[in-house]
């Protein structure tokens, strides 16, 4: 009798996660591979025919955000604003909705984004809005490990006046696991992409980086790259722990002023940064 309860019991635990199975699997889209949206799903790579090149006489101000997937009121005036200050705007948590690609198009934006899931048709993952057109952009993706959704990351390369390459790095962090193992696991596999790169380097984003462990960890890897942390000031960054979770990290250029300021479109602040570049 205790027998076939105990078969029962593991029966019915298994159907259910069975049943949760499908149903993830009805909710989510996950591609295989690390992908770009609007291009094939086997393209985690893919080249482009730049136009104009960034003139190095001039700064470069960028933009890093978590728009919270567009779910709070607000967000067209937000990235309207932050278009008028920003050459390139990285985007956390962008939602391909019908709204933001029609707010793209309408100012000519140039985008690309990672595939990292979709969710009922809309795509989500990194973005990355510029007013150059890249030579090349990557996904890379991460699965979270309890929540199995990937986490991403998007390397842009624009060509700049003096013959050189700025190498952009848009990065969304793993976010939910019992210590970093899975977290560092990410930052290895991006940073090994990016080892051989020369010239001017930009990484920022959402790092999650809510313990010391986690912080110690990307710094570690940031700064043994050759990487320096942007001081923000003021800083209104959104922090757990008292730990500031968006990061931005620069190498060949010169940091001019990085700020952060709150709103009410996002749990998050809106960090911005402006560089200058060497100049002989």
């Amino acid at each position: 009798m205790i027998r076939i309860k105990k078969g029962w019991l593991v029966s019915s635990v298994t159907l259910l996660f069975f049943l949760m199975f499908l149903a993830f699997e009805r909710v989510f889209e996950i591609p295989e591979a690390p992908s770009l949206a609007n291009h094939n799903k086997n393209a985690n790579c893919v080249s482009y025919t730049p136009t104009s090149v960034i003139n190095i006489a001039k700064p470069l101000s960028i933009a890093v955000w978590n728009i919270y997937k567009q779910k709070l009121a607000g967000w067209e005036d937000e990235l309207l604003f932050l278009s008028k200050k920003s050459s390139l705007i990285l985007l956390q948590e962008a939602q391909s909705t019908v709204a933001l690609q029609k707010y793209i198009s309408a100012r000519r934006w140039h985008s690309n984004q990672v595939f990292a899931f979709a969710i009922h048709g809309e795509i989500a993952g990194v973005m990355t809005l510029s007013n150059f057109i890249p030579e090349q952009v990557c996904a890379y993706t991460k699965i979270e490990p309890y929540l199995r959704l990937p986490k991403s990351a998007l390397h842009s390369e624009f060509p700049l006046s003096n013959g050189q390459t700025l190498s952009v790095i848009n990065i969304h962090s793993i976010n939910f696991t019992f210590g970093i193992d899975e977290y560092k696991q990410q930052l290895y596999a991006l940073f090994e992409a990016i080892a051989s790169l020369e010239g001017p380097l930009i990484i920022a984003g959402d790092f999650n980086t809510w313990s010391l462990q986690r912080l110690g960890a990307m710094k570690a890897e940031l700064i043994r790259a050759g990487l320096i942390e942007a001081s923000i000031d003021p800083d209104e960054r959104l922090t757990i722990f008292k730990l500031p979770l968006d990061h931005i990290y620069y190498r060949g250029l010169t940091l001019d002023s990085a700020s952060s300021q709150k709103t009410n479109a996002s749990d998050h602040a809106i960090n911005m940064a402006t560089f200058s570049f060497f100049t002989d």
